[in-house]
This record gives C-alpha cells, sequence and structure tokens, in this order.
C-alpha cells in the first residue's frame, strides 16, 4: 500500500499556490516523524497565533487518531483488538468506520483493495531479508491465512469482533481519513484560520480559502527537484497517490513495489502509479492503493462509475491513462516565476503520452544525486521540526550557480529572524527570490517515501536553464534549526565523463550526506 502507517508524525515541503486573503497570511510548518513520513501544513490566518493554534489542533488530532488507528504502535486501539479474538468489542468509532470502509472498498474493488494483504507484506519483508523472493509453497500458505474472514462488524450495535489470527493493516486507508479529519479540526474561521492545504507524504487534503494548485511529482526519477508531470486545481477534495518510487524490496537486482496484489500475493508490476482526487480522504486512499492493483482499463471503469471522484494511473510502460472528468481538474503550469529545473517544462500529457524524461547536460548522458538524511533532535521524541535547509551549488570562483532545493517558513518570524543563519547562502539575494516564489507556486503530490530522506537530482544547468561546462564544483548542504545551530555539508565534485559516489560525515542537523555522479537511468 503507498502509505505505511505509524503513530509518529511528520513533514515535506513544496509550496502551494498564493492567494492571500485581504485580512490573511500564509504560515507554513513542517515536522518529520508524522505517521512514518513528512508534514507540511501551510495556513490561512489572520495572524500568526491563528496559525500556530491550528497548527496544534491540525497535530494533536493526528496523535489522537493515531493512537487509534496505527498498525505499528502496539499499544493503539486498533493492535489492542487484533490482539483480541472472539471479543465483541465496543471499538471507538473512528475505528468502525474505518473498518466499514475497509470492508465497503474490499467488496467494491473485487478484493483489490483488502487489509488481509499484511500477510503477504510479512512474508515478502521475511524473505527480501533471507535474499530471495517467496516460495510457491510459502504464498499458497499465505493465501489461505489471507483468505480467512478478519473481523464481523454489527452495524446496529455498532459493535466489531475480531475473528481468527490473520494480520490486518489499515494503512492504505487509515491515512486519508486521518488527514481529512486533522483539516477538519483546523480549519476554523471564527478563530481565524481561513483555509489549510495538509501534506503529509505526499497525500493531501486542500479545505477553505487561499490554495488548491497541485503538481503530480513523476514515479520514475522522483526527487526534490522533480518539476511535476502535470498541474491540477482542487478546492476542499483529497488528493491520494501510491505508487512504488519509494517503498519496497531489492531482491537479486530486481525492484519489488511494497503494493501487493491481494489476491495473488505478489507486488504489482503493470502500474507505477495513481492518483485520486475525492472528496473524501479514506475513500481517496483506498482507491489509489486499487488503481495499482486492478487493470488499468477496470480501474478506470470502476472510478468512471463513481460521483465526484477522478484518478490519473501512469503504467509501467510511462503512458499516462485518466478518467473522464480528469482533464476538467488539469491546469497549465502557474504563472509565477521558477527556479530552473533539470527538466524541461512539461506539457499536459494525453491519453497514451508517456511521461517525459528530458536527460541534463554533460552530454545528456550523466546527472548528479545529492542525498541527506535530517537528523532527529536528542530532545524530541516523536515528531519533530526540520530546520531550514538549502542545498546549492558553487563553481571554482565561489559563485552560486544554482539553487536545488530551499525548506524555510516563508512567514511569520522565519525569514527575517531565522534565514540569515543560513550563513553562506543568505548572501546570494538573487536566488532567494526565485527559490521563494518557486515554493509558493504549488505543492506536490507523490507516493510515500520514509521520513528524513531526502533526493534531489542534477542535471548541470544553472539557475536561468543554461548547461554548464564540465569542471570543479562544491555541493553544499547547509542547515540552521531556530533557536538551535548552523551546520554546512562541503562535497567537491569534478564533473567529468567518469561516474563516481562519496559519502560524507554527518553533524548535528544533516545525520549523513552523499553524491554520486552517474549515467541517467542506471537507478
Amino acid at each position: 500500500m503507498h502509505s505505511d502507517f505509524w503513530i509518529l508524525p511528520a513533514l515535506l515541503l513544496m509550496g502551494t499556490l498564493f492567494a492571500p486573503l485581504a485580512s490573511a497570511d500564509e504560515f507554513g510548518f513542517f515536522h518529520e516523524e508524522v505517521m512514518g513520513t513528512a508534514l507540511e501544513l501551510r495556513v490561512q490566518a489572520d495572524n500568526e497565533a491563528a496559525a500556530r493554534g491550528a497548527e496544534a489542533r491540525v497535530l494533536a488530532e493526528i496523535d489522537r487518531l493515531s493512537a487509534i488507528l496505527s498498525s505499528y504502535d502496539p499499544s493503539s486501539r486498533l493492535s489492542q483488538w487484533m490482539n483480541d479474538p472472539g471479543e465483541i468489542s465496543n471499538i471507538p468509532t473512528e475505528l468502525f468506520e474505518v473498518l466499514r470502509g475497509a470492508d465497503h472498498w474490499r467488496e467494491t474493488t473485487g478484493g483489490a483493495f483488502d487489509p488481509r494483504v499484511a500477510v503477504f507484506g510479512k512474508l515478502w519483508n521475511a524473505s527480501a531479508e533471507r535474499g530471495r523472493t517467496p516460495t510457491g509453497n510459502e504464498l499458497a500458505k499465505a493465501r489461505r491465512l489471507a483468505s480467512a474472514n478478519a473481523w464481523r462488524l454489527d452495524l446496529k450495535a455498532q459493535t466489531a469482533e475480531r475473528i481468527g489470527q490473520t494480520p490486518i493493516s489499515l494503512d492504505g486507508i487509515a491515512k486519508g481519513f486521518i488527514i481529512e479529519r486533522a483539516c477538519a479540526e483546523g480549519l476554523d474561521p471564527n478563530r481565524g484560520v481561513h483555509g489549510l492545504l495538509l501534506n503529509v507524504g505526499g497525500d493531501l487534503r486542500v479545505v477553505g480559502n487561499g490554495f488548491g494548485t497541485i503538481g503530480l511529482a513523476p514515479p520514475k526519477g522522483d526527487s526534490e527537484a522533480s518539476e511535476p508531470f502535470t498541474f491540477l486545481e482542487v478546492r476542499n477534495r483529497s488528493v491520494a497517490t501510491s505508487g512504488a518510487a519509494h517503498r519496497g524490496w531489492m531482491i537479486d537486482g530486481r525492484w519489488h513495489s511494497h503494493i501487493i496484489d491481494p489476491r495473488s500475493g505478489r507486488p504489482v508490476e503493470a502500474v507505477a502509479s495513481a492518483s485520486v482526487v475525492a472528496p473524501s480522504g479514506s475513500d481517496a486512499d483506498a482507491l489509489a492503493t486499487a488503481l495499482n492493483v486492478l487493470p488499468i482499463a477496470e480501474g478506470l471503469r470502476l472510478v468512471n462509475a463513481l460521483a465526484e471522484v477522478e484518478c490519473l494511473i501512469v503504467a509501467r510502460d510511462g503512458t499516462i491513462h485518466r478518467s473522464d472528468g480528469w482533464g476538467d481538474l488539469e491546469r497549465s503550469r502557474p504563472s509565477a516565476p521558477f527556479l530552473a529545473d533539470a527538466r524541461e517544462p512539461a506539457a499536459v500529457p494525453t491519453e497514451s503520452s508517456p511521461i517525459s524524461e528530458p536527460r541534463g547536460v554533460w552530454g545528456e548522458s550523466f546527472e548528479l544525486v545529492v542525498r541527506f538524511e535530517i537528523n532527529r533532535p536528542e530532545v524530541e521524541q516523536r515528531r519533530y521540526r526540520r530546520p531550514y535547509v538549502v542545498v546549492y551549488i558553487e563553481d571554482e570562483t565561489g559563485h552560486v550557480v544554482r539553487h536545488l532545493l530551499m525548506w524555510v517558513s516563508m512567514s511569520g518570524s522565519g525569514p527575517d529572524q531565522w534565514l540569515p543563519d543560513l550563513l553562506r547562502w543568505y548572501r546570494s539575494d538573487a536566488g532567494r527570490t526565485r527559490i521563494e516564489r518557486r515554493n509558493k507556486a504549488y505543492a506536490i503530490g507523490r507516493s510515500t517515501r520514509p521520513p528524513g530522506e531526502y533526493r534531489i537530482s542534477w542535471n548541470g544547468k544553472d539557475d536561468k536553464g543554461q548547461p554548464l561546462p564540465e569542471g570543479s564544483y562544491t555541493v553544499f548542504v547547509e542547515a540552521a534549526r531556530e533557536h538551535g545551530t548552523h551546520q554546512v555539508i562541503r562535497m567537491p565534485v569534478s564533473i567529468a565523463d567518469e561516474p563516481f559516489a562519496e559519502d560524507y560525515e554527518g553533524n548535528v542537523e544533516i545525520k549523513s550526506a552523499s553524491v554520486e555522479y552517474r549515467r541517467v537511468g542506471s537507478e
């Protein structure tokens, strides 16, 4: 499933359309380790106090519901209920609703969505640790276990009976449910909060005023600098994306998706990713998973029969398929100036067009990949605020030629008080202006990735989109934390025609960093 689900809450920045109200401003809050990934919260509010109140309510609701629905927390209400077969329980209303939704989508999708798929997830995890795929006998045994009834609901009494020992996971439906409920808690015009965009690991919900433009990251080669291959406009809707770009198993040199067909017990292969727009977060979440499993034509027929639901499916060969009404959501590239990116501007795809993968300079055959991991502060027990981070490239003269990434709060005291703490980078005013504008342009929908781990690809173009010559450059990863430390990792690179890779020691804010100069498509 596209969202491994956890008790811990988190952040993933990339801007949003900024349309301020007459009496409101935009505020941004970012956390790592939220439901096993990263969290970005954008708030349209009258003032900073109102925005921080919305942040507190959103996080509190995520914590409350995670304590009920997490499959990974042994003390969660779900875990307690799963370990108590045979008892008819008055479970929390939220757990009952999610179980009822799971029943609905299991039946509606013909078993393409099924929480009992957890049986196969455990099997593939164990097999991957042994460096092999599951045997035929192991899969047959798992299929027998997964076919057993796992629960029974009494809709009138609102009770749930746990049946047998079949493992279940609500990961593919609970995340969207929690995001929707958290937005409902945060949005409150009476408290000066007029609009929210909540992005948890690439699954989003937009409510109220001020937001709405979403860019979808390409399922292949997705990095923090990837240009969306299409844009859409949503209001009071959820957007969920499921795919295998960031989670799965590498066995004998072959990548296997973490999304498993519950009917066969094998990872899906035909679909690279599926994105769903729906009024309900749990519906979008469950459908995005099911559309990775169903044959594409069957998935499109299902969505076309549903009211107010649309989808876009990217096949493994790169062809793009849309539901009948998806085109009504699509928009042209936002008009705000952008930081030059590794890919050329992406055209809105057609039904049969593959995702364009323009290559970079250096003979159009190489790319530089920068990876880094954010350190968890020792004082934090669960989620933690991400530090301000910028990643940029300097040439031999010390001139900044390319800005790859900027993660900062663009409101409140952030830009004025904390940006100067990014000491080296702050001097580049022109670059800062460009990347600020980009960050306010759109939010990114993508398949879920692990918390704190990020990748950026660079094709050798400068901030104006012009190719740079081969030679010596320095990659900087610079981080500063509010009321904390300022850290810099310098990574010298020599760009020529020979691949290389090097790891660098981390620091207080950045746990580790590495660079890899490689041929395009070699991942």
